[in-house]
């Protein structure tokens, strides 16, 4: 059930949404921390994640931003994208001689008809003027905003940021981003675009748009910590290339050695902190900033310790992602 009050926040012409955890004791010049949810999930999950009680205790502004609505086009009725390589809604790139992510999605997608609309993967997908079409809940990550209604996420977070920074008089320099699968692309991207307003990010089982990595700039540097599962079979913590379209994503192993190599953290230390878990250590030469990567062996597509959406579901982590990323966040 929806849990905490959803805050209205007008950008661009739509009314955005976010919940909000203010502790008691919140003080001005405090810091603040986004937590960002999944596809298809909602601020109801960031805001049942175990951020509230960190708040109450260390005095920091807890804010849940929620994604918009957007239309996503996976390509046409029949197998075949036809749109030599175009971007579609969904982010990925079509091949007019190679079947797309509409063949992945059966045979239902190769003989749906005018009007029609099916079920798959969870989504339910509408046959309409000859395209495969679905509305979902997810973030804007790789700046594609004449694809998603003109709004871009990157905009909409660091406006609502600074704002809830002058309505609280809240610190400039400790505004924190953390992110869940798509969320945590969503952080990455604020990382190389908004890192002006996002002093640091955590990242869980999310990666990075290869975009976004290509042309990600170095302008302060850019503390990372981030958590990904081996077993994670959604988002594979290797970067396998996507069977359904054929992109090649870069590794959670590669993503941290990039922003190591950007804050110049030269030296590595690795710990064994639980029986799943190891924590690589990327420590900085002079003024850079250290990036954490823990791995978590035998470990699926959820949040480590409080995923409220995996309620009696066996985590052998041994961590606490929210506590882990809240006191990295604390130090800086």
């Amino acid at each position: 059930m929806p849990v905490g009050d959803d805050h209205v926040f007008p950008h661009d012409g739509v009314e955005r949404t976010y919940k909000m955890y203010k502790p008691d004791n919140l003080a001005p010049g405090a810091p603040m921390v986004f937590v960002l949810h999944g596809m298809t999930s909602n601020s109801t999950w960031s805001y049942l994640a175990g951020f509230n009680d960190l708040a109450e205790e260390h005095g920091f502004l807890a804010v849940y931003p929620q994604s918009h609505l957007k239309l996503i086009t996976f390509g046409k009725a029949g197998g075949k994208q036809g749109d030599s390589g175009k971007k579609d809604n969904s982010g990925k790139k079509g091949d007019s001689g190679k079947d797309d992510f509409t063949d992945f999605l059966g045979d239902k997608a190769k003989n749906c008809k005018e009007g029609e609309t099916f079920t798959a993967m969870g989504m339910e997908i509408l046959c309409q003027n000859g395209l495969l079409t679905t509305q979902q809940l997810r973030w804007n990550n790789e700046n594609a905003d004449d694809l998603f209604d003109g709004q871009s996420d990157v905009s909409f977070l660091t406006a609502l940021a600074k704002s809830l920074q002058d309505e609280f008089d809240l610190s400039r320099k400790k505004t924190f981003v953390a992110g869940f699968s798509n969320g945590g692309y969503m952080s990455y991207t604020l990382m190389c675009q908004a890192s002006d307003v996002f002093a640091a990010a955590g990242v869980v089982a999310g990666l990075i748009d290869v975009e976004v990595l290509k042309n990600c700039s170095f302008d302060q540097p850019k503390p990372i910590i981030h958590i990904h599962g081996a077993e994670d079979g959604m988002v594979p913590i290797s970067g396998e290339t996507d069977k359904s379209t054929g992109i090649a994503m870069v590794s959670a192993q590669d993503i941290v050695q990039y922003f190591a190599n950007l804050n110049e953290s030269v030296t590595t230390t690795e710990t064994q902190v639980t029986d799943n878990t190891t924590l690589t250590t990327y420590i900085p030469d002079g003024n850079g900033a250290e990036v954490h990567y823990y791995r978590i062996e035998n470990h699926d597509h959820f949040w480590p310790g409080s995923d409220p959406s995996k309620k009696g579901y066996n985590d052998e982590s041994g961590i606490n992602a929210s506590e882990l990323i809240w006191s990295f966040f604390s130090r800086l």
